[in-house]
């Protein structure tokens, strides 16, 4: 493997390496890293495999969590929506196990590598509603398929989101924000959670999504063929919090109305998107800020958390202000 194209990150030259190790291709393999952020992933070439290979951040995902993103995967592109194929390990295996030396357990996992560019690349307005059409492609699978026993993916509920303890970590740790500023934060997470509670997790609204549904996770092949990647972060939850995920980067942007517009077009070309439903918006694009506000200070060793974090730092006061009059103003929706 060649050692020089390894990049940074937690994962070491002979962690990669021993991870490679546990597949069918050759020792002398080229990797390259591709992203540390949630997890670490390499792209390893060996002349005849193509692999992206993913070392899971130590403890996010069970063994069996990991499992079942890859049946959920793999039952959606049988289903028509294209992505990745998983790839074995010489146990056979889908998951590996690779021992830390610190006594811990790094769960990996390989992908057949995706030849494409991200959605955005495509010119124009036009991929904001394939990525409506593919979010509702998803959507109307989980809705009717029947997933297998043993079938385990945590969930982005109330707790996950906006609960005393996120999953991401608190969006208001000790030592960050004014007194004024964290309270406003704490007030718009209560709210949020008060509207999530009336909104309630009926099948029409609350199940098995990607939650990350952004363009950088929707490849476009050479053929114009859609592929979309990295479920690391799938499970049960709103349906409409993937919508406000791909939306939020551009909260208060000139261009954020137009791609609201045709995001919910584009999702209503193949599923139901009642106007109600759409008008709550604004409380998923605040609990989607929340979530990843407290990511970047829990994943502070990331340069990708490091890149947001300023921005992030400097809009929220604003933002959470603007929310908490916008709440006071527009009762939250009922159960459906």
């Amino acid at each position: 493997m060649n050692e020089t194209t390894l990049g940074a990150g937690p994962a070491s030259a002979q962690a990669a390496r021993a991870a490679i190790a546990l597949y069918p291709i050759s020792s002398r393999s080229c990797a390259e890293l591709v992203r540390y952020g949630e997890n670490t992933t390499y792209h390893v070439t060996d002349g005849q495999h193509s692999l992206a290979l993913r070392l899971a951040r130590v403890g996010y995902q069970s063994r069996a969590s990991i499992e079942a993103e890859m049946t959920w995967m793999s039952a959606l592109r049988e289903h028509g929506v294209d992505t990745p194929a998983a790839f074995r390990g010489r146990d056979g295996e889908l998951v590996q196990q690779l021992k830390l030396s610190n006594g811990r357990v790094q769960l990996v996992v390989a992908f057949e590598w995706v030849e494409g560019v991200p959605l955005p690349e495509v010119a124009g307005l036009d991929p904001w509603r394939r990525l409506g059409q593919i979010m509702a492609q998803v959507h109307e699978h989980g809705r009717r398929w029947s997933p297998p026993a043993g079938f385990t993916r945590p969930a982005w509920d109330l707790d996950a989101l906006v609960g005393d303890w996120p999953r991401w970590g608190t969006p208001v740790p000790d030592g960050v924000w004014s007194a004024h500023d964290g309270q406003a934060i704490l007030d718009a997470r209560a709210a949020v959670r008060e509207r999530l509670q009336r909104l309630g997790t009926g099948p029409s609204r609350f199940g098995l999504i990607h939650s990350d549904l952004g363009f950088e996770n929707v490849l476009v092949g050479p053929a114009g063929h859609t592929v979309v990647i990295d479920f690391d972060d799938s499970g049960p939850g709103w349906y409409l919090y993937e919508l406000a995920s791909a939306l939020y980067p551009l909260e208060g942007t000139p261009g954020f109305r137009a791609r609201r517009e045709l995001l919910a077009a584009g999702y209503r070309d193949v599923a139901p998107l009642p106007d109600e439903d759409v008008g709550e918006l604004p409380t998923f694009l605040m609990c989607r800020r929340l979530a990843t506000l407290g990511w970047t200070f829990s994943r502070g060793d990331t340069p990708h958390a490091g890149r947001q974090r300023a921005h992030r730092l400097a809009t929220t006061p604003g933002a959470v202000r603007r929310f908490l009059k916008w709440h006071r103003a527009h009762p939250a929706l009922q159960r459906a």
